[in-house]
């Protein structure tokens, strides 16, 4: 399955799940085909997947529905992912969004650091932090683009320091692509993956630890997140997850870290 079909599926499959009815006009205008392409899609995935739609009896054709059966094959169900898929679709719901991306990148030096990361190259930055602001030239190895909270930084070595880290974007002033003269060492922290075993903070009561449980578990008593160790510090801080229970207290914080493991398929909540 190549990655457009994967995609139109995903986008059938969370629209059954979430809306529970499949027309072909919606695939049509979402993805800008005729309604006979938009057919002939539906007609694959349901081949594909038989147990997972019938047709709506008595108001025309063209209209699905998900059965008693319905699993979905292709999509990961979240109502985030959801949201993401329609986000720009005639439906006649009201949605908002209140992330901002604070973030004003020129162009221009994106470009460059853009191509950087294509090629494994170097570039000439000139960076201003609250240490400095007046800005300090450094040359960095562009590894990978990350939005935390409300910013998007850079992953890249850094030359002067001879260490990896995040750079914010908008405090970039100057970029200019360079000859790199000393090898990218590996980062360690960017490619290894770590388990944040979650907890409801142990200062709720009991009914307030229930509550959190269902809202934020499905009822389970924690919930285990995978992600890079170099991206474990914005994990937390987005989800408001306190390190230090003792000091960091409800309603702030309602999650704590229980631990953090070495990823492994064997990992669980234990």
């Amino acid at each position: 399955m190549d990655a457009r079909t994967s995609k139109q599926f995903e986008f059938i499959e969370l629209v059954l799940a979430y809306e529970g009815l499949l027309t072909n006009q919606r695939l049509r205008e979402t993805f800008g085909i005729s309604s006979v392409q938009s057919s002939r899609i539906i007609a694959a995935y349901r081949n594909t997947y038989p147990r997972n739609t019938s047709p709506v009896k008595g108001e025309g054709r063209g209209r699905y529905m998900p059965t008693s059966r319905f699993s979905p094959a292709i999509a990961t169900l979240s109502i985030d992912r959801y949201f993401r898929a329609v986000a720009n679709t005639s439906i006649n719901i009201e949605m908002e969004e209140v992330r901002q991306d604070f973030t004003h990148v020129d162009p221009g030096y994106f470009r460059i650091l853009h191509a950087a990361v294509t090629v494994n190259g170097a570039v000439q930055i000139t960076y201003r932090s609250m240490n400095n602001p007046e800005g300090t030239e450094r040359v960095v190895h562009p590894r990978a683009f990350v939005f935390a909270g409300r910013r998007w930084h850079l992953r890249a070595f850094d030359e002067v320091t001879e260490e990896h880290r995040d750079f914010n974007l908008a405090r970039i002033y100057a970029a200019e692509p360079v000859e790199k003269t000393t090898p990218t060492p590996l980062d360690f922290d960017w490619d290894e993956y770590v388990n944040l075993q979650l907890r409801p903070h142990p200062s709720l009561n009991s009914a307030q630890e229930k509550l959190i449980r269902d809202e934020l578990f499905s009822g389970a008593a924690g919930r285990q997140v995978t992600t890079r160790r170099a991206l474990v510090r914005y994990v937390l801080r987005d989800l408001e997850v306190a390190e230090n229970p003792d000091t960091q207290q409800p309603p702030e914080y309602q999650l704590y870290l229980l631990r953090i493991e070495e990823h492994s398929e064997k990992a669980s909540l234990g």
